[in-house]
């Protein structure tokens, strides 16, 4: 019993030190240099644990955070999200306007899948959605539902 208990222990303070995901960094650190909080977004959990075991799309990893009045000039926001994420992720998409409007797409390839992280400005709003996908399998989707979603616009 005892060496169950210290293995655990053991365990819980190895997790403890290791380094969280750029996504959790940068989440962070967008909340400091703002001065916003994180929006909590009710049962996300629930809908994170779904992405994670149904697969929707391709999706297997779904990370999203959402603030509210935050404090932060566009050129800042995008010099912030380019440190954070570092040289592993690629800009693909960027975006800014004069009124505080400011977009940015990284790309990141993880084997056979693919993780994206959209960053936006907007205002005094950001958004942050990271996701883990597979490219084939996206496809499939996009091209099986291509009809409807054409017809919804």
């Amino acid at each position: 019993m005892r060496r169950m208990i210290a293995i655990c222990a053991l365990a819980l303070s190895f997790g403890a030190t290791l380094p969280a995901s750029e996504f959790d960094w940068l989440v962070r650190e967008f909340s400091r240099q703002s001065g916003a909080e994180q929006t909590h977004i009710p049962l996300f959990g629930l809908v994170r644990f779904t992405v994670a075991v149904a697969h929707p799309a391709g999706t297997s990893e779904l990370r999203l955070a959402l603030f509210e009045h935050a404090s932060l000039e566009p050129r800042k926001f995008a010099e912030l999200t380019d440190s954070v994420v570092g040289g592993r992720w690629k800009p693909i998409i960027r975006v800014r306007s004069r009124d505080r409007e400011a977009t940015n797409i990284y790309a990141q390839q993880d084997g056979k899948e693919l993780r994206l992280l959209v960053t936006t400005l907007d205002g005094h709003e950001a958004t942050f959605v990271q996701i883990r996908v597979k490219p084939e399998q996206l496809m499939k989707f996009i091209d099986d539902h291509g009809g409807r979603m054409r017809k919804a616009m």
